[in-house]
C-alpha cells in the first residue's frame, strides 16, 4: 500500500484524466462503465465532478442524482462526448434498473456511464473499472482502482490513500 499523499484540485483532475485515458485507450462499440463504491461521504460524487471537468463539463453543474437517479451531460472530450451519472442508492430491487432506460446509452462507444452504489444494481450491468473509496478519517480516503480488461479479468488493483489539502476538505465532508 502506498503512503498517503496530499491531493490538490490539480491532482484530482490528473487522476480523473488518467482514468479517462485508460478507459478510452481500449476501443469498444459499447459505452464504458465506471463503478464507484464507498460509504456516504466517501468521495464518489467529488470524483465524478473531477471526471466531468476533464470531459469539458462545468464541475459545479454536477450533483449526485440521488432523487432523480440519472443525469446526463454533454462534454467536449476527444473520445467521451456524453457522461451519464447514476446514483442507485435508493434502489430496492434489480428490477428498478429498467427505469434508467440504459439500452441505447450502453450501445454508444462515446459514452461514459458512472454508477454510484453499483451493488444496488448487482449483475445488471458489467463494469470496465471499479473505484472504491474508503473513509480513513475526516480528511483521508483510501482509493482502490480495479480495471477490468475486455476479457473481464481484473487487472492488479492500484491502492492510493488520498488526503486532501486544507482548502479541499469540503470535497470530502460526510
Amino acid at each position: 500500500m502506498k503512503e498517503p499523499f496530499m491531493v490538490t484540485e490539480q491532482d484530482l483532475s490528473n487522476i480523473a484524466k488518467n482514468i479517462l485515458d485508460t478507459l478510452s485507450s481500449s476501443y469498444s462499440t459499447k459505452a464504458k462503465v465506471l463503478f464507484l463504491e464507498g460509504d456516504l461521504g466517501a468521495g464518489k460524487t467529488t470524483f465524478t465532478k473531477a471526471l466531468a471537468g476533464e470531459l469539458g463539463i462545468v464541475k459545479d453543474d454536477v450533483h449526485s442524482p440521488t432523487f432523480i437517479l440519472k443525469k446526463e451531460y454533454t462534454g467536449t472530450h476527444h473520445f467521451f462526448k456524453k457522461l451519464i451519472h447514476i446514483d442507485a442508492y435508493r434502489f430496492e430491487s434489480q428490477d428498478e434498473v429498467k427505469v434508467l432506460r440504459l439500452d441505447n446509452d450502453l450501445k454508444n462507444h462515446n459514452t461514459l456511464i458512472v454508477i454510484e452504489w453499483p451493488s444496488k444494481m448487482a449483475g445488471t450491468i458489467n463494469e470496465d473499472m471499479t473505484i472504491s473509496f474508503t473513509v480513513v478519517d475526516d480528511d483521508t480516503r483510501e482509493v482502490m482502482i480495479n480495471y477490468t480488461n475486455n476479457n473481464k479479468e481484473v487487472v492488479e488493483p492500484d491502492v492510493v490513500e488520498v488526503k486532501p489539502v486544507r482548502h479541499l476538505e469540503s470535497y470530502f465532508h460526510r
